[in-house]
């Protein structure tokens, strides 16, 4: 199993979306991608959307006033 995270507060859609895009085509069984993301629409929205339609776990989770954590892992 292999994390990689990726910090992406200060970046908007699509930048963000096709950076995670990008990461997770890479993504092996069991790997996980841990994503920082200050932009509401991209980390309730756009990226959640994209895991799901790709066979993907996605965990959202507020971490502090403005900035989400999501988890994606490979099923």
């Amino acid at each position: 199993m292999v994390t990689k995270t990726l910090d992406l507060t200060g970046k908007v859609c699509p930048y963000c979306l096709i950076v995670v895009q990008k990461h997770a085509k890479a993504m092996k069984q069991s790997d996980e991608l841990v994503v920082a993301c200050d932009h509401p629409p991209t980390a309730t929205t756009s990226i959640p959307h994209f895991a799901r339609d790709n066979n993907l776990h996605c965990d959202v989770k507020k971490i502090s006033s403005g900035v989400w954590e999501l988890r994606l892992n490979k099923k």
